[in-house]
């Protein structure tokens, strides 16, 4: 099986990498494109009204800081640089939906498509691959489709996060499920929830992600995978979250960390307690 990966950041790479070495593949390509392909660099105006959106006051003062006083942001650590193996061709397009991107990606005639970290893609590219193509999506559908990965789940106090590979169709995450599996998260983690959902992302959701979609490539080579429609019941999609909804996470987590608080004290207190006798 030729596989055609399409990404727009490392994830891209992470996954090009693995299926290389996986069985029943023979050849991987790489197909990466910026993430604001097709759109018009932003003016300042509006790169300040976006941090404003996504991070508020405080984000903004602290990306103006950094540009007037050369303030060093602090965030999570860098993702390791990942190598592609030989044999793994690399292609840069300067957007997926450009005609010579079509026609190279064409040319290439590849058997299935994986979808690893894109923008939304139109039909002419997900419908290219003899097999269509399949996505990597971090949550649980129908309940999670769209954005933030961990985000909303911590926001309406989950107890778990789902990773699911999905065929690609029209309906952003809507396409029939090949492989889902659920990890544990803590509703009231101790810290900054965002630092809390980024290294559970890091850590829990990539990882399990890659090697999810490395079987279920496997079995679509083999011909044994199976794949059942999304429930229409429950199907909720979610966006990236702006600077109010951090805002109203950070108070959610905080109170769901007084209440556990409150709970072991009492229960330490009742061990505590002597008992008498009747």
């Amino acid at each position: 099986m030729h596989v055609l990966v399409l990404g727009c950041g490392e994830l891209g790479v992470r996954v090009a990498a693995t299926l290389a070495s996986t069985p029943g593949v023979e050849r991987v390509s790489l197909v990466t494109a910026p993430y604001r392909a097709g759109k018009p660099p932003r003016t300042l105006k509006q790169k300040l009204r976006h941090v404003w959106r996504t991070q508020g006051p405080a984000g903004l003062l602290r990306v103006l800081a950094g540009k007037l006083w050369g303030a060093t942001p602090t965030g999570s650590p860098p993702t390791p640089v990942v190598s592609l193996p030989d044999g793994v061709e690399r292609i840069r397009v300067s957007d997926f939906h450009a005609a010579e991107a079509l026609d190279a990606m064409r040319a290439l005639a590849p058997d299935l498509g994986v979808v690893a970290g894109t923008y939304i893609l139109k039909e002419p590219v997900f419908t290219l691959p003899r097999l269509g193509c399949i996505n990597l999506h971090s949550g649980k559908v129908p309940e999670y489709r769209g954005a933030a990965p961990a985000f909303w789940e911590l926001y309406n106090g989950e107890s778990e996060v789902g990773v699911t590979i999905h065929r690609v169709v029209a309906a952003l995450d809507a396409g029939h499920i090949l492989a889902q599996e659920t990890f544990p998260l803590d509703p009231a983690p101790a810290g900054d929830p965002l630092a809390y959902v980024e290294r559970f992302r890091r850590e829990v959701l990539v990882p399990n992600g890659i090697r999810m979609l490395s079987d279920v490539v496997a079995r679509l080579a083999a011909g044994t995978a199976e794949e059942r429609p999304q429930p229409t019941a429950g199907a909720r999609t979610y966006r990236s979250p702006d600077f109010r909804a951090i805002r109203e996470l950070r108070r959610r987590v905080a109170a769901r960390r007084r209440e556990r608080e409150g709970r072991e004290a009492g229960r330490t207190a009742s061990i505590g307690k002597p008992s008498h006798a009747a």
